[in-house]
């Protein structure tokens, strides 16, 4: 181990567990997927963690997938996907929940959720919830969301979606040329681009949160201004003729994952001859929401009510504005305060490992919305540096993790932590910290 270990993270609040509190619960903050140690009262149907872990959410399109097939993939250390193993896969039940148990407990680190269709899996459609309500997910279609951090414990709210789908291939479209970052799935990359995207469609987020039913489909959902984004979507490619809306989902997925942004740059939408267009062209999917979704005379709609009820000013009306509006993604640039809790004393036994929990954050200032992790094994906008006092005796490992030689001896040593935006990127500032922790080596 290198007296100096760079671990790159994501903007803001860097939140870090205090050992002697930690109890096993990760601070993943609002918005963020839940996640319980082992002893901890449950959370709404999440147990007490002394069985199987295991990763769940929801896949929805305002409406289920039904009967899909879910993997869960390794990040490899340089944040690239994995693709010949997995750590666990299912389907998705006919309310699209998915609940997957880990095959490999000692895995540490962000995960890839691969949703695929298949021969009978189906999935909602908003736009033609009357005439076409689930139309065909094939084995061509797929989706995508990630687990920022999984750390041990079971995690819940891993919801997808086609937004947290065209997050992902954002993740991985940055090529140095963009932003001054290497793409992959880190979590702090994800958080950023998860923020990023449900910016562009004019709501909150897209991580944790889980659209309303607008197919009556049988999902679950409360969000209702992701619903209508998810609607007005199913909306424009239904206006555009395409027959599979998961076709068109693809060609999102594709679009962003050729130079990171919904500007139609792929030629068409995957398995038809029809012009992908851009998504961030005024006058597009705010109208396709507000005359043709939202049209009295609308009969496959089957929630959201009609154009007549919308107040001037009201949420509606304010997606509506938004997304009709012209819009570039790499718009999105955010200022950090980082304001990080680290502990200044630990006591690790010789051989022994500590996890310090240094990975969550949350931004300070004025938007509380956006949930990006930090990470230490991909790309991401602030840089972690560790020096040792002593690397031969006290090491980092990734995700914070502090260990100590067996044939270390005893006594007291440091880690100074410097904290400060990755050089040459350009969607984060923010001040440059310095902070040292005492290794108590008895």
């Amino acid at each position: 181990m290198t007296d100096l270990m760079l671990k790159k993270l994501t903007p803001l609040l860097l939140v870090a567990c205090m050992l002697a509190a930690c109890n096993g619960d990760f601070d993943q903050r609002q918005d963020e997927a839940t996640t319980k140690g082992a002893g901890s009262t449950s959370v709404g149907t999440l147990p007490n963690q002394g069985g199987p872990r295991y990763i769940r959410g929801v896949v929805s399109n305002a409406g289920a997938v039904s009967g899909a097939y879910v993997t869960l993939r390794r990040i490899n250390n340089d944040a690239s996907i994995d693709f010949t193993t997995n750590l666990g896969n299912g389907v998705t039940f006919s309310n699209g929940i998915y609940q997957i148990y880990l095959t490999d407990l000692s895995y540490r680190g962000p995960i890839l959720v691969e949703v695929r269709g298949g021969a009978g899996v189906l999935g909602a459609n908003p736009a033609t919830a009357l005439s076409d309500k689930f139309q065909d997910f094939r084995a061509d279609h797929v989706m995508y969301g990630v687990v920022p951090l999984y750390d041990g414990y079971s995690v819940i709210d891993v919801n997808v979606s086609p937004l947290t789908t065209v997050a992902v291939g954002r993740c991985l479209s940055f090529n140095g040329g963009v932003a001054g970052v290497l793409g992959g799935i880190g979590t702090g990359m994800y958080g950023l681009m998860c923020q990023q995207v449900a910016e562009f469609f004019g709501i909150d987020g897209i991580r944790a949160q889980l659209p309303s039913d607008y197919s009556a489909s049988g999902s679950f959902g409360s969000n209702d201004l992701y619903a209508r984004v998810l609607a007005a979507l199913s909306q424009v490619a239904k206006d555009i003729g395409v027959a599979n809306v998961f076709d068109f989902c693809l060609g999102m997925y594709d679009d962003a994952l050729d130079d990171g942004e919904l500007n139609g740059s792929i030629p068409v939408v995957p398995n038809t001859p029809i012009a992908m267009p851009d998504l961030g062209a005024s006058g597009l999917i705010g109208s396709a929401l507000l005359n043709n979704y939202m049209d009295p005379a609308n009969l496959e709609r089957q929630a959201g009510g009609d154009n007549t009820g919308i107040v001037t000013g009201d949420s509606v009306d304010t997606l509506i504005t938004t997304l009709d509006s012209a819009r570039d993604i790499d718009n999105a640039v955010r200022t950090y305060d980082l304001t990080v809790r680290v502990p200044s004393d630990l006591t690790v036994a010789k051989g022994d490992e500590t996890a310090t929990y240094i990975e969550a954050l949350d931004q300070l200032g004025n938007s509380i919305n956006f949930h990006p992790y930090g990470d230490s094994g991909g790309p991401s906008f602030v840089e972690f540096a560790w020096v040792s006092s002593s690397p031969g005796n006290v090491s980092v490992q990734q995700y914070g993790r502090v260990t100590v030689n067996a044939a270390a001896p005893s006594g007291t040593y440091t880690l100074t932590l410097t904290i400060q935006p990755a050089a040459g990127q350009t969607y984060v500032t923010g001040p440059t910290q310095v902070h040292t922790i005492n290794v108590h080596v008895p």
